[in-house]
């Protein structure tokens, strides 16, 4: 099945959305699930759009596909805010929290290797947290 990866990012009043693979497409909500519907409506009043205009509808929309999301970092830290501490994750990740506040923020960027480290450590939080019975 086609893949459409859809990138959720933390703006100031909620979660924009954008494509890789559609770049000219963008959706947005309040909340991370109103992103995702908005994601949907997107694309298939894009293709409908296209239609209407006699243009070509990319291939990747046309059948079924299936989207894949992933968080900017930002995102993400707020995404999880409430159910992992930033502490806990920062010790996980074996990052500095204050460097962690500053990625939640967006005061600062970080580099693919500390998103790497900071994804990790969540897939770990959540294997042990799995293994409780």
């Amino acid at each position: 099945m086609k893949q459409i990866h859809v990138i959720l990012e933390m703006g100031k009043d909620g979660y924009g959305v954008s494509f890789e693979e559609l770049p000219s497409v963008f959706g947005f909500g309040e909340t991370v699930e109103a992103a995702r519907a908005d994601a949907k409506s997107a694309l298939e009043g894009y293709a409908v759009a296209l239609g209407k205009c006699n243009r070509p509808v990319p291939e990747i929309l046309q059948g079924e596909y299936e989207l894949v999301y992933q968080f900017d970092m930002k995102a993400l830290l707020k995404h999880i805010e409430g159910t992992v501490t930033k502490t806990a994750l920062a010790k996980a990740a074996g990052i500095n929290p204050t460097q962690l506040t500053h990625y939640s923020t967006g005061l600062k960027k970080p580099r693919k290797e500390q998103c790497d480290k900071i994804i990790s450590a969540l897939h770990r939080i959540g294997k042990d947290l799995l293994s409780v019975s």
